[in-house]
């Protein structure tokens, strides 16, 4: 049953001086006007109403509290605007206006819960549930917000050989073709964006790196029989490549066709670029063939036997979890900068599981296991000098998913996800966590 509570406050107006009819006051920034909660799907939400724009807020956890803070707002709601009409799991909701355009929302729970949060047109929407008992907690959210979707892309052009052995990339080598990684200093190629869709000026552009997994003799998993991972993780990441430039993000490969890199050439790159954001495409293997789904990796360790086992394969290639002339990893783990990213790169490992499974439910009507965010001990996220994550697009262990994986389609809505995912964490309008 619905339930639904609303506190509402009225919008004052101001009359326009000689005039004879009132006006909406101009609003200069963005201002809650309202509160709701109601229970759906097995999960409340909270809806904060707003009129204008230029509301900026931040997510945190504080033991059994979610803190809202807010920028540039005015509060027009009571402190206790659902006046004790909460719903299980959550407890007491505040409203703080502290003066200066900043305010607070505090949300009390109990339990722990999961959380997703979007900036809509019109509010400011908080979905809660018990841990784990609402899949894709964030998928409703994700389709109610305002913005392009799923516009006709082309296909993106494919190497003219996927197994053609075109010489190993290094650091001093010429630039490669097509929207790689150009090597140390050299000057970085134009991206061509669209002008309907670019999120921000050419010049504020964010950086994505993005990582085709393993190439040239490594061939990843062929779990799938005559299908190799690195050849299907260079198809992904190029229509991920071009979604982000149709977004308006530079995006740039460390690979664009069948050649060798070492992990740490990898972070290597996208450090010498300067790059904002590491990306690295994979795809996933498993001893039971009946699993199935997406998920998304954080640098850090691990007591989890299947995350210990993925990162081995993954790690092979460099000889476990370090190299010859390479910092070992637990040493690297702790380092502080590492530290810092790491609360980052989970944020946006969440929303890449969060918005794949979103996009490829509703563009071909598929349930994909969002299987989540995890933390795990990957070489090729080692010494990143930014937020990093490791997205395994699905298992080639499972013949029915493998079969998807190869399809255009799925590969376009893999990458419109993640594409939708990055540009979220740029816009910071959306996010996805739990307490």
């Amino acid at each position: 049953m619905l339930q639904r509570v609303v506190s509402t406050a009225l919008v004052t107006l101001a009359l326009v001086a000689g005039a004879a009819i009132a006006q909406p006051r101009v609003v200069s920034a963005a201002t809650i006007t309202g509160a709701s909660i109601e229970s759906r799907d097995g999960a409340v939400e909270l809806h904060f109403a707003l009129v204008g724009s230029g509301l900026a807020w931040k997510l945190s956890g504080h033991g059994q509290q979610m803190w809202i803070d807010l920028e540039h707002v005015r509060m027009e709601i009571p402190p206790r605007p659902l006046f004790g009409q909460e719903i299980e799991p959550v407890t007491i909701v505040r409203a703080i206006g502290a003066g200066g355009g900043t305010g607070r929302i505090t949300i009390e729970v109990n339990g722990r819960i999961d959380y997703a949060i979007a900036r809509l047109p019109q509010e400011l929407v908080l979905r809660i549930a018990p841990a784990g008992t609402v899949a894709n907690l964030a998928a409703p959210l994700l389709r109610r917000m305002e913005r392009r979707r799923f516009a006709a892309r082309a296909v993106p052009p494919q190497p003219a050989s996927m197994n053609s052995h075109q010489g190993a990339m290094n650091i001093n080598s010429s630039m490669p073709s097509n929207g790689g990684i150009p090597p140390g200093n050299a000057a970085p190629p134009q991206i061509a964006s669209r002008e309907d869709s670019a999120v921000m000026p050419a010049d504020e552009r964010p950086l994505v790196v993005i990582d085709p997994g393993h190439g040239g003799h490594d061939p990843g998993t062929e779990a799938a029989g005559d299908v190799a991972e690195k050849d299907l993780a260079l198809q992904i990441a190029t229509r991920l490549r071009n979604a982000l430039v149709a977004d308006g993000i530079d995006a740039r490969m460390t690979r664009n066709d069948d050649r060798f890199l070492t992990l740490a050439e990898r972070t290597q790159l996208a450090n010498s670029n300067h790059a904002d954001l590491f990306v690295s495409i994979h795809l996933n293997s498993s001893p039971d063939a009946e699993t199935t789904g997406i998920e998304t990796y954080y640098l850090n360790n691990t007591t989890d036997r299947a995350t210990i086992r993925l990162a081995r394969m993954e790690n092979g290639v460099a000889g476990g979890y370090g190299a010859p002339g390479e910092p070992n990893l637990n040493y690297i783990l702790t380092d502080l900068r590492q530290q810092d990213k790491a609360n980052e790169s989970a944020s946006l490992a969440r929303m890449i599981d969060a918005e794949a499974v979103a996009d490829i439910d509703a563009s071909m009507g598929l349930r994909v296991n969002e299987l989540g965010a995890k933390q795990g001990p990957f070489y090729v996220l080692v010494g990143a000098l930014m937020p990093s994550v490791l997205v395994e697009c699905g298992f080639l262990s499972n013949p029915g998913e493998a079969r998807l994986l190869q399809s255009p389609q799925y590969q376009q809505g893999l990458a419109d996800g993640i594409a939708r995912a990055v540009t979220h964490y740029f816009k910071a309008d959306a996010a996805v966590g739990n307490l």
